[in-house]
């Protein structure tokens, strides 16, 4: 069935926004106090995040989300006020209120109904707090906990009459004169209130609202608080008129900058973040416009470097040139500052989700989060989004023993799993860490070798570091049952694969006994690459640089082969070579080449060298999918388009690591 709420088509988006922040906030914030019961910050973002939606929710007449707040915001504040004790069962009934929270934002976004029923959580609520005897004598004449009032002895509490005339053509009176009940809680304790709440959430039409309030605070920061209630016509405080037809007595209100901001409103302007919201595909072809002048730069470039070889006299040519390319990098930059979104969207949801999963198989587990600041491509933070779900449940299923084999191994009950972000030498660096028991390699290889993924002469051969990587092979799974947790027999592969995709490597450190450490490289961006461009033959590739480690000159006789595979030596290790001339069947030039080049990358912890017969040089390449025509190529992940509109095929790292058989 649908439903209207008292919001407009642009307020939508924002008032979604701002309570997916605070329920993003319950979430984590309620597990930290299960461990963290004395902290009374904590407690306090708690109380005020259920508040404020209640506030938001009021306001848009969306009566079920305010009861249930309502019913929330009541537990909370028995916290805050040390009647009721923190407990597993409070936690679990409180996340359980945030789930359906959720589900009536929803109904926001959809304008349709749910079927959900509050009633039973809001009963389990109240009874935390006992008032199925005696609670329920309170609400009548307040309906919320008030606001301690302050203590400072600045100023004496003291009773307030504060009356308002609200609009009666406004779409929502009910909500505004709801919200004039929120506001006056904030300031103090209200005594009486006409009409009351019980009538206000009724949702008839309410044209004249009057409350008695008990408050410490000054006259100002309670005219401050009131005028920014809109819909409103008139409002008196004590008899003073504070607003007439909708606008301050006092047009001038200075104070308003400098008062602490309490407003429940999600609607109004916030001078602290000036933010905006754009449509993605908006910003998309913005992104695709830049790349576009990053070609036109590169041409403009290469268009010079010939001219020069026939007059020198291009002095101006060249300031204008290098003009444009200063302003072309700006504008990339910032373009791609506005792509950047932080992890904390990404990271947010693992306390939660490892709570949960903890639960279910009978573990005790915290999650900590570190860097959640970190900015990455918002097109980075989608793909990355399945492999560090997959890779958090691994963890919790696999990683972390139980709390009975963790005493008995000598570490704490609880375990810990650590997700941190960085930024280091223009790539994105995540890891996953868990202080479990860490990678049975052993197990590995007898799993491989039952699957039939690998012989026992070639799983006993196996390095230490080999035998990780057994890991991410297709369909080899460890677990002992299949679980929904553990994500029913479906491997790493997967985690493997889609980092790979994005141009990213994963490595694993395994510190047996003592747990493990998943760490996933990422290029900050795929929208534009840095890339270094090398020539096979007539053929031009990019090779991420995020994949490079060194290059240098490879001679022919320096060249050796072990099983029929060619190798060199580098600093006394022995490096595996792939020719991209083989592996593309592209002709080679000429007699065999003297002079050569080995660009070496780098896979976990496994570098290879690839040889190519020239550097180009470095470049900021504009990615192209290759499209369904073409269709996949084996070895190359996508095209870019060079100044002088030669195309430069991307080369896939890993996709050769399998034509290569490495």
């Amino acid at each position: 069935m649908e439903i209207i709420f008292d919001i407009s088509e642009d307020e939508l988006p924002i008032f979604l926004a701002e309570v997916d922040e605070h329920l993003q906030v319950l979430d984590n914030s309620l597990i930290r106090l299960e461990l963290e019961s004395a902290n009374q910050d904590l407690v306090q973002s708690v109380f005020r995040s259920a508040h404020t939606i209640k506030g938001m929710a009021g306001m848009i007449g969306h009566q079920r989300m305010t009861n249930l707040t309502h019913a929330l915001e009541n537990a909370l504040d028995g916290v805050r006020k040390n009647d009721i004790q923190v407990s597993a069962q409070l936690t679990n009934i409180c996340l359980k209120a945030v789930d359906t929270l959720r589900l009536l934002r929803n109904e926001v976004s959809t304008s349709q109904t749910s079927d959900i029923n509050i009633e039973e959580i809001v009963f389990a609520l109240k009874e935390l707090m006992g008032e199925g005897k005696d609670g329920g004598a309170q609400e009548q004449s307040s309906g919320s906990p008030a606001e301690p009032a302050a203590a400072d002895g600045l100023s004496a509490i003291r009773p307030v009459h504060v009356q308002a005339k609200i609009n009666t053509e406004s779409m929502a009176s009910a909500a505004r004169a709801f919200q004039l009940m929120m506001t006056l809680q904030d300031v103090g304790e209200i005594l009486t209130m006409q009409p009351t709440q019980a009538q206000i959430e009724t949702s008839a039409a309410v044209s004249n609202f009057s409350a008695i309030v008990t408050t410490s605070q000054p006259f100002e920061q309670i005219k401050t608080a009131l005028i920014r209630i809109s819909g409103v016509d008139e409002i008196t405080v004590d008899g003073v008129a504070i607003l007439s037809m909708g606008q301050p007595i006092v047009e001038q209100v200075e104070s308003l900058g400098k008062a602490e901001r309490r407003s429940h409103s999600p609607f109004g302007r916030r001078s602290a973040d000036m933010t905006i919201r754009m449509n993605v595909e908006r910003l998309d072809n913005l992104v695709n416009l830049v790349g576009e002048l990053i070609t036109d730069r590169n041409h403009l470039k290469q268009v010079h470097s010939r001219l020069t070889r026939v007059n020198s006299n291009y002095d101006k040519l060249l300031e204008t040139i290098t003009h444009l390319g200063r302003i072309t990098d700006e504008l990339q930059e910032e373009v791609m500052r506005i792509r950047m979104l932080p992890i904390a969207s990404v990271f947010g949801k693992f306390p939660r989700m490892a709570h949960d999963m903890a639960q279910k198989v009978g573990k005790q587990i915290d999650v900590q989060l570190r860097g959640e600041k970190t900015e990455m491509d918002r097109s980075m933070l989608e793909e990355i989004n399945d492999p560090l779900i997959h890779l958090v449940r691994n963890a919790v299923d696999h990683g972390i023993e139980s709390a009975e084999e963790r005493l008995a191994a000598g570490k704490p009950p609880r375990g810990q799993v650590i997700l941190t972000a960085r930024h280091e030498q223009g790539r994105i660096i995540l890891t996953v860490e868990d202080d479990g028991g860490g990678i049975n390699t052993e197990k590995l290889r007898k799993k491989a070798v039952q699957k039939g993924l690998i012989s026992a002469e070639e799983a006993a051969s196996l390095s230490e570091e080999k035998a990780i990587d057994l890991m991410f092979l297709a369909g080899l799974s460890t677990a002992s049952k299949v679980t929904d947790i553990s994500g029913r027999g479906v491997g790493l592969d997967i985690v493997s694969n889609n980092i790979q995709r994005i141009n990213g490597s994963i490595q694993v450190e395994n510190k047996p006994g003592r747990g493990t450490c998943f760490q996933i490289i990422l290029p900050l961006t795929l929208a534009i690459v840095p890339a270094l461009l090398v020539k096979v033959h007539q053929s031009t590739f990019a090779i991420p640089l995020v994949m490079i480690t060194e290059t240098f000159r490879l001679e022919q006789n320096e060249i050796k082969y072990v099983y029929r595979k060619p190798v060199t030596m580098l600093r006394e290790n022995v490096l595996s070579l792939v020719s991209l001339s083989d592996i593309f069947n592209l002709p080679q030039a000429g007699e065999t080449a003297k002079r050569m080049y080995a660009v070496v990358v780098q896979s976990g912890r496994q570098q290879v060298g690839l040889i190519v017969d020239s550097l180009v040089g470095e470049e900021d390449v504009v990615v192209k999918p290759l499209g369904a025509f073409v269709g996949d190529i084996p070895g190359i992940s996508s095209a870019a388009i060079l100044g002088e509109g030669q195309v430069a095929l991307i080369v896939d790292v890993f996709g050769l690591y399998k034509l290569a058989g490495i």
